[in-house]
Formats: structure tokens, C-alpha cells, sequence
């Protein structure tokens, strides 16, 4: 959040008169700044970086992985400087979860009648999670010409996505289960029919999403114009995942039948979310254009606020 106020408020000094006569003086000249000749707008963007599937847990280590996302979004521009966009998208993150240390949970045999600890040693344990989810990014944008063939643009605002396909698979690693039994003062390896046993299995399978998940972003880019119909544009992305995208967090990773659930849904982990950061580049093609005879002039003191077109 701190990052997308630093954003905006950089975008108000930068246009303040002062700032935009610095900028325009041209000498009584008009100039044509890309997207200050019209205010509806669809564009088009690539993006790629680190677009992970993030998490804090004492037990695991995390490696954040690449990802990107293809959007198309509707701009549209109510004054000279402000504007919203909304848009859909779709999104791919990754990442690996690495654990290697001792599991123990209390739980009961149904079989002997007692209870007892089932302890999980993992080694070298490595998991990889894959998420491929719907976005509808919602917010607010900012306008400034730089030059007469250069414009800023900055956004901010929230995402609503929905998580359409989420996968994980274990990819390195074996785990060694035993059973403590604190009636008889045992300790159970090596009888696999109970769930006591050495392995190197290699699982895969999906990981149990919520419906809905929300997300805070912001992007500045720099706008060129190619032609009068198509502007260009790149710059920087990022978001931060508000909410929790597991639908659970419990119990073991590896029960004693032997079933596994990922990481991502066990108790080792609290709470899963999506964050991104990287490059986005694409096109803007206006949808109404003024006519050709009309262009804009340097915003001066006494029409701050408003482009006056000529």
C-alpha cells in the first residue's frame, strides 16, 4: 500500500503546474502527447517476472518462481488527468516449497485402541505448486505528458481472481514414518501395512482453492505513439495477495494410509497467497478520436486542471 501511495504522490508533484510549464514550454507550439487525444482506450499487455504462490511457515523453506499474465483492459479517462480501468486477464504462478525436519502429530488407532504420535521425518523433501488463475483487475489511473511523443501512465486498484487450476507435484525427496506409542512405551518402523515405512514416493494432484481471492496492484508505464490508431507502452507491475487461497490448513501432509495432500493445504502452512513484480509491456488503441484538426497545448498556471485543445 505504502508503495502505491509513493506512487501516486510522486504523480501529483510531477504534474503540478510548475512541473507541467517546465515540461511544455514549446513555444506558443502545440504538441500531440500520446493518449491526451481521446479518453477511451482498449489495451492489450504482456507481463512477466516473479509471480509466485507465497507463504510463511516455520517448518518449510520457499522458492519463489516466475509467471506472467496476458490482460485486456478498458481505460477510460473522466478528466484531462484522471481516469479508471477495469479489465480481465489471465495469470500463471509458481513456486516450490522445500522441507526437511521431523513432523509429529497425536492422533489415535482405531485398530489397537490407543493412542499414539506419528512422527514424519522428511528429507530433502521438495514440492512444486502451480496456479493458473482468472483475474478482473479493478482501479484507478493517472495521465501525465512527459514530451510531445512520450506520456506516464500510473494505475492502482484491486483484483479479484479466481484460481481455475491449481496443481502440485513432489518432485525430490523421501520421508521415514514411525508410530510412538506412550501406553505400551513402543515405537513402531518398518510396518508398512500400518503406515510405518521408508518411501520415496513422487505424488501430484491438485491443491483445494476458494472461489474468490482479492489482491492490491499498481503499474507505471511510458506511452509512445506508433501510429494515430496504436500507442505502445511498457513499464513496471506488482501485487500482493490480500487473502488466504487454500480452502484448508490442517492435519498431517502424509496421513498413515499413506495418502499425501500438498503442503499448501497441511498444517505447516498458515496462509497462501499470490504476489507478483516484473516488466509489463503492450498496446493501447484508442475507441473515439478527436478530429484531426485538434490537438492539445502545454498545460499553463491558468488552465492547471484542464488541456485546452486548439
Amino acid at each position: 500500500m505504502n508503495k502505491i501511495l509513493s506512487i501516486l504522490v510522486i504523480g501529483l508533484l510531477l504534474g503540478t503546474p510548475e512541473m507541467a510549464n517546465a515540461q511544455w514550454r514549446t513555444g506558443g507550439k502545440t504538441s500531440n502527447a500520446p493518449l491526451f487525444g481521446g479518453n477511451q482506450y482498449i489495451s492489450g499487455s504482456l507481463s512477466g517476472g516473479l509471480s509466485s504462490i507465497y507463504f510463511k511457515s516455520n517448518d518449510s523453506d520457499r522458492k519463489l518462481g516466475g509467471g506472467g499474465s496476458f490482460n485486456v483492459d478498458y481505460n477510460q479517462f473522466l478528466s484531462n488527468y484522471w481516469g479508471f480501468s477495469a479489465g480481465l486477464g489471465v495469470q500463471l504462478s509458481n513456486s516450490t516449497a522445500s522441507l526437511d525436519g521431523t513432523l509429529k502429530y497425536d492422533t489415535y488407532d482405531e485398530i489397537n485402541k490407543q493412542d499414539f504420535t506419528y512422527t514424519i521425518v522428511m528429507k530433502n523433501w521438495e514440492e512444486q505448486q502451480r496456479c493458473i488463475n482468472v483475474e478482473m483487475p479493478l482501479g484507478a489511473l493517472f495521465r501525465m505528458p512527459l514530451t510531445s511523443s512520450l506520456s506516464l501512465v500510473a494505475g492502482a486498484g484491486m483484483k479479484l481472481y479466481f484460481p481455475f487450476k491449481t496443481k502440485y507435484e513432489v518432485k525430490d525427496g523421501e520421508y521415514e514414518t514411525t508410530g510412538y506409542y506412550p501406553e505400551t512405551n513402543v515405537t513402531i518402523h518398518d510396518l508398512e501395512h500400518h503406515g510405518f515405512t521408508i518411501d520415496k514416493p513422487r505424488p501430484t494432484g491438485d491443491i483445494a482453492t476458494k472461489v474468490l481471492g482479492f489482491s492490491l496492484y499498481y503499474d507505471v508505464s511510458v506511452v509512445a505513439k506508433i501510429t494515430p490508431s496504436i500507442y505502445i507502452f511498457g513499464g513496471i507491475y506488482s501485487s500482493i495477495g490480500l487473502s488466504d487461497m487454500a480452502k484448508n490448513h490442517d492435519g498431517a501432509m502424509l496421513n498413515t494410509d499413506r495418502t499425501y495432500k500438498s503442503l499448501m493445504e497441511s498444517g505447516v502452512i498458515d496462509k497462501v497467497n499470490l504476489r507478483n513484480i516484473g516488466l509489463r509491456a503492450g498496446v493501447k488503441i484508442p475507441l473515439k478520436q478527436g478530429s484531426k484538426s485538434k490537438s492539445h497545448s502545454a498545460p499553463s498556471h491558468n488552465s492547471w486542471g484542464k488541456v485546452i485543445f486548439k
